[in-house]
């Protein structure tokens, strides 16, 4: 190039040459304050024997998307928890008792939902307590139904359960319900008499249930709940009423009957 001629630099050499702090503080859109604090730690400058320092293009670059990332996850949240506070009470209990059926954290949650962990522990209270238990807290608990000479009709094998499942209509809802049974409840009938005898009512922990459109194995109940005493229900949703409910014990090795037995409901 001869003397006197001038040089006009191209995009691509603009892009590659260093960069000084006012360069990157409007790429960055920050100020050089923020610019000075990023040094060190998020950017790493080229410092020159006189102190100058500029900034490689390329990691600014990365900065810059690292920044916006950042905004985007923030705003994100923000905008997670404001849909959270405007959520009806009932539905954010809702959301929260999905997860605890799911095993989820609180940690888990507490990110997932945007909820502070005391409303969290104050549902997992209410989730873990149930219907039965959350009753007994209360001043004056309605009693559950009291343990009769009917519950020991209601009572069945597994064989005798798995004909009645086996022999559910087809192609008609039926919502099967389960409660484990815990030991029984027993108050004195009449504070003011010590001699009136104790009355015994049967303890139950609802445990929710599902839905089948016809005959269903007794596998499906059993890898559910696994061993244990439980009460069994089943409510026909088409034409809605309680088609049959019966209590059953399953030991260990239950599932499948062995052999062929009569649809005969107690």
């Amino acid at each position: 190039m001869s003397r006197g001629s001038s040089s006009i630099e191209g995009p691509d050499e603009k892009k590659r040459r260093p960069l000084t702090r006012a360069d990157v503080a409007e790429r960055l859109g920050v100020s050089v304050s923020t610019v000075r604090r990023f040094e060190g730690s998020r950017l790493h400058p080229v410092i020159s024997d006189k102190g100058v320092r500029r900034f490689k293009p390329e990691d600014v670059e990365r900065l810059a998307a690292a920044l916006a990332a950042e905004q985007n996850t923030s705003s994100r949240i923000e905008e997670a928890a404001v849909r959270v506070t405007e959520l009806p009470k009932g539905e954010l209990a809702a959301l929260v008792f999905e997860r605890l059926e799911q095993r989820h954290s609180l940690a888990e949650i507490v990110i997932a939902l945007r909820v502070p962990p005391d409303e969290v522990r104050e549902l997992y209270h209410s989730w873990l307590v149930g219907l039965w238990a959350g009753e007994l807290q209360r001043p004056e608990p309605a009693l559950p139904m009291r343990r009769t000479e009917q519950d020991v009709a209601r009572r069945v094998t597994c064989e005798q359960l798995a004909s009645m499942l086996a022999a559910l209509p087809e192609k008609q809802p039926t919502r099967i319900s389960l409660a484990r049974a815990l030991d029984d409840y027993i108050i004195q009938e009449g504070k003011e008499e010590p001699s009136i005898s104790f009355a015994e009512y049967r303890n139950l922990a609802e445990l929710g249930g599902f839905v089948v459109s016809g005959p269903v194995a007794i596998s499906e109940i059993t890898r559910r709940v696994g061993a244990g005493k439980y009460r069994v229900s089943a409510y026909g949703l088409d034409v809605p009423g309680m088609r049959w409910e019966v209590f059953v014990t399953f030991d260990e090795e239950d599932g499948e009957p062995s052999g062929p037995v009569s649809a005969k409901t107690p």
